[in-house]
């Protein structure tokens, strides 16, 4: 084997060995392409939805959020999602849609919760004349 050969075939070997590290470590941050989502709460046509992916060897949840606005009846929604801790919002564990219109879905965001019944979600969908909303724990919400 030449200089050449043998850098390539290390290269190759080392490229085999990260890659599926990378994916690895990139499987929790996003949600799988192509999987339902669970739709917690509609509104005027526009469903907010969520989704689930386990994290930190199961102890705690990647919450993944999205309003979909496609069958919005008319003009514009958001929506907030915030995790609760023994009742009490916990600022750094929230999202929060822009303005969507009919036909757009909203960009995806996500935050993270540990597991335990102390836990819960607070969502809400609304337009510029009312709205909606209400409490969910993350067992209501499907795997991604």
């Amino acid at each position: 084997m030449n200089r050449f050969t043998r850098t390539a075939v290390g290269a190759l070997t080392v490229a085999a060995v990260i890659a599926p590290l990378s994916a690895a470590g990139t499987a929790e941050a996003r949600p799988a392409p192509g999987r339902d989502w669970t739709t917690i709460e509609t509104f005027e046509g526009a469903k907010q939805q969520a989704c689930k992916v386990a994290i930190n060897d199961g102890t705690a949840w990647r919450i993944f959020n999205r309003l979909d606005a496609r069958r919005l009846s008319d003009g514009r929604v958001a929506a907030t999602l915030t995790a609760t801790r023994s009742g009490e919002p916990v600022a750094d564990r929230s999202w929060a849609s822009d303005w969507v219109r009919h036909g757009n879905v909203s960009d995806v965001g996500s935050f993270k919760i540990p597991r335990g019944a102390r836990w819960a979600l607070t969502m809400s969908v609304y337009g510029d004349q009312s709205g909606t909303g209400g409490e969910l724990s993350a067992a209501s919400i499907d795997r991604c």
